[in-house]
């Protein structure tokens, strides 16, 4: 720095600025005043031209159109041209832009209307028949005697016999067996585990064992009180038959002895 209060700046090598594209030479001066950015840029003149063209732009005038005469007119010229339409079927050259013009017509409705074709009265109905039809009928036709003797004749393309199980009256086990004496096999018993049943089957088991051993007790009371009763019932029969023959006895010991001879008094009577 100088007395004037300049930066002198001294190198060896030339230093180049990005922005110029000039070089510092060795030795020169650089004021503090170049090295601060100004406060405020100046202000940029508008141009001229712009500005005239913005003004005249401002005193244009918009003008309205009506486009539904446009589009009426367009309608009209399209039901004149008979239903002609110009369509751009094919992209040209961007130059040219030709159109084709294609004619949309249908045929006139001449059928009933409705969505279902009604078919023909011949297809419900015939009318009397002709020698022709009817021999064409004759030939086509099959009777059930045709059907039986077709069915007795042999097919041998569809012949399966190999598919064919034939089941005698005597069963398909007596077939079988023929031919294929008896031999003895090896049977293996296996020992099945034994499952425990659950809490609720044990139970109910244990009550219909219950059930069956009490009407086992309860019939075998039943057949011994009936057979105490038969046993009683015979000895009061036998007991009955043994008085009644004692009594028997001594009316004929009484009838031969005669009526000289004094009654004996029974056991039981009071002299």
């Amino acid at each position: 720095m100088n007395v004037d209060g300049n930066v002198e700046e001294w190198s060896e090598k030339p230093i180049r600025d990005i922005g110029l594209g000039t070089s510092i030479i060795r030795g020169s001066t650089v004021g503090r005043a170049e090295l601060r950015s100004p406060v405020s840029s100046p202000r940029s003149s508008p141009d001229p031209e712009l500005a005239q063209f913005l003004k005249s732009r401002i005193q244009d005038e918009f003008i309205f159109t009506n486009h539904e005469d446009d589009a009426e007119g367009l309608r009209e010229d399209a039901v004149a041209s008979d239903e002609e339409a110009e369509l751009v079927l094919f992209a040209g050259p961007s130059q040219t832009a030709e159109s084709h013009k294609i004619r949309l017509s249908s045929p006139d409705a001449t059928g009933e209307p409705g969505l279902l074709v009604k078919k023909p009265r011949s297809y419900y109905f015939t009318d009397e028949i002709t020698s022709e039809k009817e021999e064409e009928y004759k030939a086509a036709a099959v009777t059930g005697s045709d059907v039986l003797n077709m069915a007795k004749l042999p097919w041998p393309g569809c012949a399966l016999p190999w598919k064919v199980h034939t089941i005698t009256p005597a069963g398909l086990k007596k077939n079988v067996l023929v031919g294929h004496p008896p031999t003895l096999v090896e049977v293996e018993d296996k020992n099945k585990q034994r499952t425990r049943k659950g809490k609720k089957s044990r139970i109910a088991l244990r009550k219909k064992m219950q059930a069956a051993d009490d009407k086992q007790a309860e019939q075998a009371r039943i057949a011994q009180e009936k057979e105490e009763a038969e046993r009683e019932k015979r000895t009061r029969r036998n007991r009955e038959k043994k008085v009644k023959r004692k009594a028997r006895e001594q009316a004929k010991k009484e009838a031969a002895a005669g009526p000289e001879a004094p009654t004996p008094a029974s056991p039981g009577s009071k002299t």
